[in-house]
């Protein structure tokens, strides 16, 4: 053999095909968000801010019976089983082989062979794939992360959601009542002659209308059930209660710096990590190209019996080494490297485009909040000026100073205001959560292990 002749020969050949040169990708970030925000870190742990135990007691249901979260751990140790496979192609391969053949008009042979072989990684494209393994497995980790993180935020919106359905039904069945009290007020106002025909049928209408009002609240309020009963790997059966005083937090929200979202985001990590196994792959397919060493040896021999094979000395060792180069494939392995090349170029298109989107999300969630505090406190002061309104409009009707087209004008921006504040009121908390889950805040303190951005 000489191959240590050849391998500075056709290493001299090979390395005129160097791999592509390709930038890390940089995108620029300002040093301060749009929206006025506070620059410290969001403290993990908002879960517990929320300063709720029932949901609390949710979010472990849902993270121990959630199928799709339970799916992605599979995902996961299907990861570490491809890394671990990966790493074995590092190691010799044995085998045991033992065969028996016939020829025509001859007795059968018995044959037993052992065999070792070994490529060894000369070019680093083993080490590639072990790098592309290990980067799988940690974007896995990533994506499990993001999965926990998306499972608690929802569970957390449908359950003030539910709230929120639960205080208008609440809403809308007194309203049902107290407009069936003013109908038969003007009913008995009609039969002493006190009320027109019209007030009487615009009541009855405002009263038919209400109750249907009442009948699709329940049924929104049973599909919101269901919904969270589903997240929560529960039987949908509606069972669920909650109850019907939305929270309401005024602390301030810290979003620290835009370029924090980068180590923070669990999914823009997944991206990163899915963008660097791919810069993996890439460097595996092109050094593919090169020539590949294999050292094998054997032992055994044959005889027409099984015990001479073993006992007649038979049995020798053989030892050999190849070095094979493809001259040509058809184009195969450079198409291959293309491939990698164009998906490489893909995942950094991916993450930028996460970056941005991550980015966009951060701002809205910020203008959102603002937006939303101040309509609430607007809104807080029109349910405080309609229900006056609405009780003056009817006590005046029932004087003979007001008409009842007056009084349901009135009764609309009443139920308005008070559908308005309710609404906002759970809009604020699912704000809330968006803005933590748009910086990276993690949900529990606990949880705050980063996945890593490198792996060998």
């Amino acid at each position: 053999m000489r191959v240590h002749l050849m391998l500075p020969f056709l290493a001299m050949l090979t390395a005129c095909s160097a791999p592509p040169s390709l930038a890390p990708p940089s995108p620029e970030l300002p040093s301060s968000w749009s929206t006025s925000a506070l620059s410290a870190e969001p403290m993990p742990g908002w879960l517990t801010s929320l300063n709720d135990p029932v949901l609390e007691q949710l979010v472990s249901e849902a993270l121990a019976h959630n199928p799709s979260l339970a799916a992605q751990r599979e995902a996961v140790a299907a990861a570490v089983a491809a890394l671990s496979a990966t790493d074995a192609d590092r190691f010799p391969a044995l085998s045991l082989e033992l065969g028996s053949r016939r020829q025509e008009d001859s007795d059968a042979v018995q044959s037993l062979d052992l065999s070792l072989s070994w490529t060894p990684d000369l070019w680093g494209e083993l080490d590639a794939r072990s790098r592309q393994a290990a980067l799988q497995f940690a974007a896995e980790q990533a994506a499990l992360d993001e999965a926990r993180e998306a499972l608690v935020a929802e569970v957390s919106q449908n359950w003030f959601k539910l709230q929120e359905a639960q205080m208008l039904l609440a809403l809308y069945t007194q309203r049902r009542d107290n407009l069936q009290q003013n109908l038969e007020i003007i009913e008995s106002n009609y039969r002493q002659g006190l009320s027109e025909a019209l007030d009487l049928y615009l009541a009855r209408n405002n009263v038919n209308e209400e109750a249907a009002r009442v009948e699709q609240q329940q049924q929104a309020l049973g599909e919101l059930k269901r919904s969270l009963e589903q997240a929560l790997g529960r039987y949908p059966s509606a069972a669920l209660s909650a109850g019907t005083e939305l929270p309401l937090l005024e602390a301030d929200i810290p979003a620290g710096l835009p370029a924090d979202i980068l180590r923070r985001r669990p999914d823009l990590q997944q991206a990163w990590l899915n963008l660097m196994a791919s810069d993996a792959a890439l460097a595996a397919a092109h050094r593919d190209r090169f020539p590949a060493l294999t050292l094998s040896g054997s032992y055994g021999g044959s005889s027409d019996t099984l015990s001479n094979l073993v006992s007649s000395g038979n049995l020798a060792w053989t030892l050999g080494a190849s070095l094979v180069q493809t001259l040509f494939d058809a184009g195969r392995k450079e198409a291959v490297q293309d491939q990698a090349l164009s998906a490489r170029r893909e995942q950094e298109q991916r993450w930028l485009e996460a970056v941005f989107a991550a980015l966009v999300e951060v701002e809205n969630a910020l203008s959102a909040r603002t937006h939303l505090q101040a309509r609430y406190q607007l809104y807080l002061k029109a349910e405080k000026n309609a229900l006056n309104a609405e009780q003056l409009a009817f006590e005046r009707y029932r004087n003979g100073l007001e008409s009842f087209t007056t009084v349901l004008e009135a009764q609309r921006r009443s139920l308005d205001a008070q559908t308005s504040v309710i609404n906002l009121r759970q809009q604020l908390l699912t704000n809330r959560i968006e803005l933590y889950r748009a910086l990276g805040g993690r949900f529990s303190a606990r949880m705050t292990a980063e996945p890593e951005t490198d792996a060998s």
